[in-house]
């Protein structure tokens, strides 16, 4: 549902979160100062302007699966549903940073929302993981060998 740009530009944002900026570009981060009990409430978003916008562009290319708006706006509700059920899994400032992001630019999307905390958990995890692994006492291998790899 959601277009190429709009879905890297999620994982641009979500990553930019993830690894911070260096003192050189740090003055241009936006940080959101919302309270933080606000992420403790899942957010009601106006999903009418994206689902607009998808039901028209469904009309105007030949061959695509046709989405009309009220199939967007249940589809829309139903990713709500599923975000009801994972809010509590997902950190404060996930919740934070992405229902941010998914206010921002006028056109919300609980896909969106949901894409962007599932990634900057994922992401979180594969750091956690890649730490652990490097934390293990791996012996080095003999000369001329390969280093062990555990999996």
């Amino acid at each position: 549902m959601l277009s190429k740009t709009k879905i890297a530009l999620s994982a641009a944002m979500v990553l930019s979160i993830v690894f911070p900026a260096s003192a050189a570009t740090k003055h241009h981060r936006v940080y959101n100062m919302a309270p933080a009990a606000q992420s403790d409430q899942i957010p009601v978003l106006d999903v009418n302007p994206v689902c607009h916008g998808i039901a028209q562009q469904g009309e105007l290319e030949a061959g695509l699966q046709r989405t009309n708006f009220e199939q967007c706006v249940q589809s829309e509700q139903a990713v709500r549903e599923e975000i009801k059920k994972e809010w509590s899994t997902f950190t404060t400032p996930d919740k934070t940073d992405c229902v941010a992001l998914a206010k921002t630019g006028g056109e919300s999307s609980y896909t969106e929302l949901l894409t962007c905390m599932e990634m900057a958990r994922d992401v979180r995890k594969l750091h956690s993981d890649a730490n652990s692994l490097s934390e293990q006492n791996i012996p080095s291998a003999p000369v001329g060998h390969r280093q062990p790899t555990s999996r």
